[in-house]
């Protein structure tokens, strides 16, 4: 049982009939697609399973796969083992994108214009759900193959001003950011979608959150429940500096950085060989507070990393002996970081077009 966890979320909320530690250790085994459907039961339940105490637990109990497209191969989607080896291949038609989603089934997306998904179930290869056609304006966005799902309560489809559940039959509008996403930087953690700000805001970077104990806002967030946008400060710097020096350091956060999920978490990945030689991880323990933590840096990437990757990295998955997956899209490779003894290793496989996550029911 996850006692520790489970004590210090009982003593935050009650969740009706079962004592809360019973409830967490109740849920933790179960599959993560009927998690995302038990969350619509009551808020309670929804806040237990997006606490970062509870996620990290679920990952645990259930080991995940690497779902990936080859560059070689648009006709199928493998099943990887985190050692690279093809445990299955999954035919699809061609001329589709597979999807970013971290689910036990997978999502795919038409390239060819209409922009129509569908989710296949890995096990049969049949397709379990379709979704139709969006206009234009969504089209371009879903078409993005670093698009997201998120299963809520059955599945959700999220395009940048538009969403579709799966008990939807048609997309509906939801409001727009303030300001101009990366759509090649979203990542989904918890019930929520977070992207950086566009590069066109740099020269608009508010210097006066620089200029007091701020700090610069430049992730939005959209939360997949309410449909609702919010803002995400980024981590505060070991040894910033002051005036232009310190404004120019984030800067250099900001643009060499991306955004992942690790342990159930927010993760930002800075790659500030330009300061400190470092690849930075920093996870995010409360996004209402902005509160971060780094809990990695890894010496010297430049080794391994090549200048045209080292802005685009994505942290993939963390395993339990504590080595980091990590995918390098430009090069379509994929590294074995352990981060106690700075050593890499590359994953024997043939260049990757795009990879996710599949969580293992």
């Amino acid at each position: 049982m996850e006692s520790s966890s489970s004590r210090k979320l009982a003593g935050t909320s009650h969740g009706g009939v079962l004592p809360l530690d019973l409830l967490f250790d109740v849920l933790v085994r179960l599959p993560a697609n009927a998690i995302c459907r038990l969350r619509a039961v009551c808020r309670p339940w929804r806040s237990l399973t997006s606490d970062p105490a509870f996620l990290k637990a679920h990952a645990a109990r259930h080991p995940a796969s690497l779902v990936a497209s080859f560059r070689d191969d648009p006709d199928h989607v493998h099943i990887l083992d985190p050692s690279g080896h093809v445990l299955k291949r999954v035919p699809i038609p061609r001329y589709h994108t597979l999807l970013r989603s971290r689910l036990d089934l997978i999502g795919i997306a038409d390239d060819g214009g209409s922009g129509t998904c569908y989710v296949i179930d890995p096990a049969t290869g049949a397709v379990v759900s379709h979704l139709p056609e969006s206009d234009k304006n969504s089209l371009r966005v879903r078409r993005e193959p670093w698009s997201h799902w998120e299963r809520e309560p059955d599945h959700s489809v999220f395009a940048l001003g538009r969403a579709r559940s799966g008990g939807c039959t048609q997309w509906r509008s939801t409001e727009s950011p303030d300001f101009i996403v990366d759509m090649s930087s979203g990542v989904v953690v918890g019930g929520a979608v977070y992207y950086f700000w566009a590069d066109v805001y740099t020269r608009n970077f508010r210097k006066m959150d620089l200029q007091t104990d701020g700090l610069p806002e430049c992730i939005d967030c959209f939360d997949l429940w309410g449909e609702f946008w919010d803002t995400v400060k980024v981590p505060r710097l070991d040894h910033d500096g002051d005036g232009d020096d310190k404004f120019h350091e984030y800067i250099d956060m900001w643009s060499r950085s991306t955004l992942a999920e690790l342990k159930g978490c927010l993760v930002l990945a800075h790659d500030n060989r330009r300061y400190s030689s470092c690849l930075d991880l920093w996870f995010v323990t409360d996004v209402g507070d902005d509160l971060w933590v780094k809990e990695y840096s890894i010496r010297d990437p430049e080794s391994v990393i090549p200048d045209c990757d080292e802005r685009f990295l994505k942290p993939l998955l963390l395993l339990d002996d504590g080595r980091i997956i990590i995918f390098l899209p430009v090069e379509g490779a994929l590294l074995l970081c352990d981060p106690k003894t700075n050593v890499f290793s590359e994953v024997e496989t043939r260049r990757i077009q795009e990879v996710c996550i599949q969580e293992v029911s």
